[in-house]
């Protein structure tokens, strides 16, 4: 079976020993009550979501941006002006701003920036479009005020960032000055070959079709910027992006036709790819590609950030 396939020589001994943990490891389980699912996901990182807190130095605190709750991460040696909004990745279903903690607070202290993570609604309680809207409201009233912000996202999250900055688009607000999607789900129709030969060891084709039929409904057009926002209106007037995949990431195929489409339509674009890596890779600290990738990440924000 492709899942089994053992991992290629060139990536680092860490990610060989995950990669290869991942593979031997029981599919995740997804059969039970999803505040079950969630309260064990929270419980089972908390801790080492802790101890990176304490590494790296940045505080966290709780704030409302314009009626939505969202968590602030304060880097020790922060930026006057830079601010990020960060949406969290899960599906649409799972997952929180702590829980992403290895990316956000990595990011906000390689640059300097005060990075505001939504707490934005999960489905299915609260399906598409509460996600999108929570994150639209808050990255409006943070670019009114602060022009100097940027968007960042992971998997559902980078969907958000995209169908974010396509709306502000749309209604004349501030647009960011750039954004980073990891491993983005920016096509929820046309998942790709990467999505047919389902080789990531942390998402499966099966975890694909569980998201998605529990975030839009039934009659969904997935082809809506809003719910696929590769099929946005772009030109050469959207802001720089970065996207960042692997060779065994199960959307590395939207990923690659993101970029296609972003480079055609006059896009600033860059594309990352990383050999024999998986679904934000960047998310697990233990392998030092995902501190590399940040750093790269980090180093694109940091030239279009506006240096005052």
């Amino acid at each position: 079976m492709p899942r089994s396939s053992g991992p290629p020589a060139a990536i680092s001994p860490e990610a060989v020993t995950l990669l290869t943990e991942a593979l031997a490891g029981p599919a995740r389980d997804m059969t039970g009550p999803l505040s079950q699912i969630r309260d064990q996901a929270l419980a089972e990182y908390r801790p080492a979501g802790e101890a990176l807190v304490a590494k790296t130095g940045v505080s966290l605190s709780e704030t409302t941006v314009a009626g939505v709750p969202c968590m602030v991460i304060d880097p020790p040696s922060p930026h006057p002006t830079r601010k990020i909004v960060y949406a969290f990745g899960g599906g649409f279903v799972l997952g929180s701003p702590f829980e992403d903690i290895p990316i956000s607070a990595t990011l906000a202290v390689l640059t300097g920036a005060h990075v505001i993570c939504p707490h934005y609604p999960l489905a299915p309680e609260n399906p598409f479009p509460a996600g999108l809207e929570a994150c639209v409201t808050v990255a409006r009233d943070v670019l009114s005020k602060h022009p100097n912000t940027c968007l960042v996202g992971e998997s559902a999250g980078g969907n958000l960032a995209l169908a974010t900055a396509l709306r502000l688009q749309d209604i004349g607000a501030p647009p960011p000055r750039a954004l980073a999607l990891l491993s983005p789900a920016a096509d929820m129709q046309e998942w790709g070959d990467s999505h047919a030969a389902d080789r990531d060891p942390f998402l499966s084709a099966e975890d694909m079709t569980f998201f998605h039929d529990l975030y839009l409904p039934k009659d969904g057009a997935d082809k809506n910027p809003d719910i696929s926002p590769i099929y946005g209106a772009f030109d050469a007037s959207f802001p720089p992006v970065i996207t960042t995949t692997g060779t065994r990431d199960m959307l590395l195929s939207v990923c690659v036709r993101l970029d296609r489409v972003l480079r055609e339509a006059g896009v600033a674009s860059t594309l990352r790819v990383w050999e024999g890596l998986w679904h934000v890779f960047e998310f697990y600290p233990e392998i030092p590609e995902a501190e590399a990738s940040l750093r790269d990440i980090a180093s694109f924000l940091d030239n279009h950030f506006l240096q005052d």
